[in-house]
């Protein structure tokens, strides 16, 4: 047999494997869009006073109980970004909801980043106020949220990488099989 026959051979019996190993790395580097800190999503974005002010939320959509936020901050005369800043929430929500706030939004683990998370207690229509004060001056951000239920936290990374974990066992399993029975095919047709 050609070499070039046996190379175009091994390929296609390969090609699933290759397919998958494809389709896993995909889904491992994230083919998703890019948010402010990395994963927030940008719920706003603009100029308030002397600052530009990027609001960005975790998850995608605000829920009850557990919204984290981050806020970015940048000077309007230079775009530098502002570590030296305090900022505090609050938030009024609809009737049924308990209102909270000042909650302190401290840059501590990434420095450019003020975040918190914000305890909504009900769906619905909130106002959240991002208040900052630093040596370029005070100014309030009102921010609506459209607030739903917590619903169901799917990891979808570690359901990702079970199916493929799965397809890769079926794989290797088939492979195995059918390799088993041509090689068992050859053994016999050259013995005759």
């Amino acid at each position: 047999m050609p070499l070039y026959c046996a190379r175009a051979n091994w390929l296609i019996h390969r090609l699933p494997q290759v397919l998958l190993i494809a389709l896993a790395l995909v889904l491992a580097t994230g083919y998703f869009p890019a948010y402010a800190n990395g994963r927030t999503t940008m719920v706003a974005s603009q100029e308030q006073g002397p600052y530009f002010i990027e609001v960005g939320i975790l998850p995608a959509q605000a829920i009850v109980n557990n919204t984290h936020v981050s806020i970015l901050l940048r000077s309007l005369s230079d775009n530098a970004i502002l570590t030296e800043a305090e900022v505090n929430l609050s938030a009024t929500g609809p009737e049924s909801a308990t209102d909270f706030g000042p909650i302190p939004a401290p840059n501590d683990s990434a420095h450019q980043f003020y975040e918190t998370v914000l305890p909504f207690d009900v769906a619905g229509e909130w106002l959240v106020s991002v208040q900052i004060s630093s040596e370029l001056g005070e100014e309030t951000l009102q921010v609506p949220m459209n607030v739903v239920g917590g619903g169901l936290n799917i990891n979808w990374i570690l359901m990702a990488a079970i199916v493929v974990a799965i397809l890769a066992v079926g794989i290797w399993t088939w492979d195995r099989v059918t390799g088993r029975k041509s090689r068992t095919d050859e053994a016999g047709a050259e013995g005759v």
